[in-house]
Formats: structure tokens, sequence, C-alpha cells
């Protein structure tokens, strides 16, 4: 029997994916850090896409979209569509952010600039020295994806889709030169946790799902961080189209919410599933 939980339907498929791609990563992580210098060839391996002259922009862009501000305006248009995704982002950056920054400065390991001679690896983008565990850009994008995936519990392919795409924004950040493996499996760890968490606190606290204010704070948020992506230096010159991307999206998703939610036409869909003034209370 699929277990149902009074906020988001659980279906099996979705959470064992989920589930055993966290299990799929965790051993991973741990294997990098047991087998010698695994860590640093596999950097090498992913690292050596950056040095292709002609995909550096669509490198610079996917580490681009992976900040968090343009991961933010990214969101936009499934908070307009499904606002119950509203607390689960609120909870989930939460839990995210707070453990990454704890991580970080605790751990302090050295990313590859600080670790590697400079003409031993290929650099896009801008320079970071320190505080490289967790990937924060991985997190981000997990974040992302889990926010989907267990927000609106797609069907399988879509949730595979989503992880690849996730996947494809923690490798770019090995093909940047600035981060190892272990941070990016790390940061796939805490991105899906912390998405994991924001459920089960929406679930035991009902005064907050149920709460009518968490709806405009995202979707400020996020319209916010939309149109404002393309005066906004994430550090990838070179991807600089994705910030006019997000900005786009963001416009046509207001637009298109503003269509869906002006009070004109609600009033005008209440109306037709009431039926005429007459007709009601009969």
């Amino acid at each position: 029997m699929t277990m149902q939980t009074s906020f988001f339907r659980d279906p099996a498929p979705v959470s064992q994916l989920v589930s055993a791609f966290v299990l799929t990563a965790a051993a991973l992580l741990a294997g990098v850090f047991v087998w010698p210098d695994a860590r640093e060839s596999l950097f090498h391996v992913f690292n050596a896409l950056g040095g292709i002259e002609s995909t550096q922009p669509f490198w610079a862009g996917i580490n681009a979209l992976a900040d968090t501000w343009l991961t933010l305006g990214l969101l936009l248009p499934f908070v307009l569509w499904r606002p119950r995704l509203a607390i689960l982002l609120l909870f989930a950056a939460i839990v995210a952010t707070a453990v990454t920054h704890s991580l970080k400065p605790l751990l302090d390991v050295l990313r590859p600039p600080g670790v590697l001679e400079a003409d031993a690896f290929n650099l896009i983008g801008h320079s970071i020295r320190s505080e490289a565990f967790p990937s924060g850009h991985t997190v981000t994008a997990f974040t992302f994806a889990g926010l989907l995936i267990l927000g609106l519990r797609p069907r399988w392919p879509w949730v595979a889709l989503l992880l690849a795409l996730a996947s494809l924004m923690g490798i770019s950040r090995m093909v940047a030169g600035v981060h190892w493996p272990t941070d990016v499996l790390a940061g796939a760890i805490v991105g899906l946790v912390s998405v994991a968490a924001a459920v089960w606190l929406a679930d035991r606290w009902p005064a907050a799902r149920h709460a009518s204010w968490p709806v405009p704070v995202a979707v400020f948020i996020c319209a916010v961080c939309a149109l404002g992506a393309p005066w906004v230096d994430v550090g990838y010159p070179q991807g600089v189209w994705a910030n006019w991307m997000v900005a786009l999206i963001g416009v046509v998703a207001l637009f298109l919410g503003t269509l869906r939610y002006w009070p004109g036409r609600l009033s005008r869909s209440l109306d037709r599933r009431l039926g005429p003034p007459g007709s009601r209370g009969r």
C-alpha cells in the first residue's frame, strides 16, 4: 500500500529513486575519500572538458544557472503554477543554507585554485581558493531538483531528467575548475536531504503550510531574482546568456500568472462555478 502524507502524495518509485541517488552519492563520496588520489584524478577528468574553448560559454552559463540568485529566478513559474511549493522552498532554503554555511567555514577545504598550479588545470570564470566542501552551487542545483521532484511528484522519467540536470550543474563546477568531486557529491546529498527535511517539516507543521504568507513571500523573492538576473554578476561573463534567459522566463511567468490570477478573471471563474447570484444557496 502506498503511504499518503497529509501534504504530499508519496508514490514509492519517486521516493525510491531519490533515496537510491542519495545512497549512491554517499557511497561514491566515501569511495573517493578512501581511494588514494581519486579526488584529483576525477577532478582532472571532468576539468579537461573546460579546455575546449568553444564549449566554455556553455559551461559558464550552466555554472551561472546554479547560482542561488538565478536558481530562485528559475523557480518563479513553478511557485506561481503550484503555490504549495512556496512553504517547501522557504523551509528547504533555510535548511540548505544553514548546513552549507556551517560546514564550509568549519572544514575550510581548499579548492583546486588553492592547491594546484595555475597552468595545471582549466579555470572558467572567477577564481576561489577556500571553503570548498560542500559545493554551494551543487547544493542549490539539487535543492531545485528536489523541490520539483518531492513537491510535484512527477513520473519517474521526469525525476531522472531533473536529477541528470542537477548532476550536470554539479559537474560544471569541476569543469570550471573551482570544486573537487567530493564537494559536488556532498552538495548533491545536502540539497536533496534539505528538501526531504522541508517536506518533513511542512508535514508536521500544519499552521505553516496553511498560512497565507509563504506564497507572496516566495513569489516576491523569486520575482526579484528573475527580473534582476541580468544585472547580477555571478562571476561568469561568458555565461551572461543564462542571466538573460532567467529574466525572460520570469517575465513570461509573471505575464501568464497575471492572466491566471487577475482579480476580475478570478471572480468570473468563481461566478461560473457557483452559478448566477439568484441560484446560490438553493
